[in-house]
């Protein structure tokens, strides 16, 4: 109410501040320091309305090129994990190989080295829940292979005792182990030279009986026995059936009886070789080394 009761009494002066106004402000805008041109005023909106949306259009861009470079790193990625298994499996595969021929050469190397004729054999047959089963190899008559033939092993470089050849096919022949309890050997202490007889217990270790009683301050845990070769023994001399485990003996025995640990590691066994010694005894074959 102020404002219009103060307009209404000083209205020749407002008129003459807003005629003042007006005409500062077009001879402002008609000054050549300042032209203002409409068509200049609307270009001026459009760029700044394109640059917005060039700015909008460049993100979608980059972020479609940016999912799209990420999926071919995916897939990269994949393809390389891929790769690498493949590498994984065939260094896996390489060293089965290597291990593989350096078993192979084991048995090549002791084979040339034996003092008696042998006949090299893959076992293909056997009961890991059975240690006195009988063991099947892949060499039967067609390859000179007959009935009680001496059969030995060789692991981690020492050779051992296995068994003999319980019976013979044209391809194959069955071997009883050391573990049987019907298995026999004339055997004998490498260090002391007391001698005895081993035979199987159907479990884990074998037995060397009617080894002397006075023998036991010369015998140690760990002492080495061999085959004796003696009397009419089917293995030849020298070869080692395994270790001293355990001593014992009862107040009322004349004799020891002896734990022994086989020097093969039947569960590990792959290969073995055929002895073609027959009964004769001659030669000898040393312990820990070539035969």
């Amino acid at each position: 109410m102020l404002g219009k009761k103060f307009i209404a009494k000083h209205k020749p002066g407002a008129l003459l501040v807003l005629y003042v106004f007006v005409c500062f402000v077009c001879i402002t805008f008609t000054s050549t320091t300042f032209v203002l041109k409409p068509r200049q005023l609307g270009l001026s909106f459009f760029s700044l309305f394109q640059g917005g949306i060039s700015s909008i259009g460049s993100f979608i861009a980059e972020t479609f090129d940016s999912v799209r470079v990420l999926g071919e790193l995916r897939g990269e990625y994949e393809a390389a994990l891929e790769r690498l298994r493949r590498y994984e499996q065939i260094e896996k595969d390489i060293l089965i190989l290597k291990d593989e021929n350096r078993r192979l050469s084991e048995v090549l190397s002791f084979s040339r080295a034996a003092a008696y004729e042998n006949i090299p054999a893959k076992i293909i047959g056997k009961d890991p829940q059975n240690f006195h089963a009988t063991i099947v190899v892949n060499r039967g008559s067609l390859s000179g292979v007959s009935k009680d033939m001496t059969v030995v092993g060789i692991q981690g470089g020492h050779q051992g005792l296995v068994g003999k050849v319980l019976s013979v096919g044209l391809n194959s022949a069955l071997v009883q182990p050391l573990y049987d309890p019907n298995a026999f050997v004339a055997a004998r202490l490498l260090s002391s030279r007391y001698e005895g007889l081993v035979n199987g217990s159907g479990e884990e270790t074998i037995k060397m009986r009617y080894v002397k009683r006075y023998a036991r301050s010369e015998i140690r845990f760990g002492d080495t026995v061999i085959t004796s070769g003696l009397g009419t023994s089917l293995f030849p001399e020298g070869i080692e059936i395994g270790t001293v485990k355990t001593i014992s003996a009862r107040t009322y025995d004349t004799s020891l009886e002896l734990d022994i640990e086989p020097i093969i590691d039947f569960s590990r066994l792959e290969y073995v070789y055929i002895l073609k010694a027959g009964n004769d005894n001659s030669g000898a074959l040393a312990p820990g080394g070539g035969l």
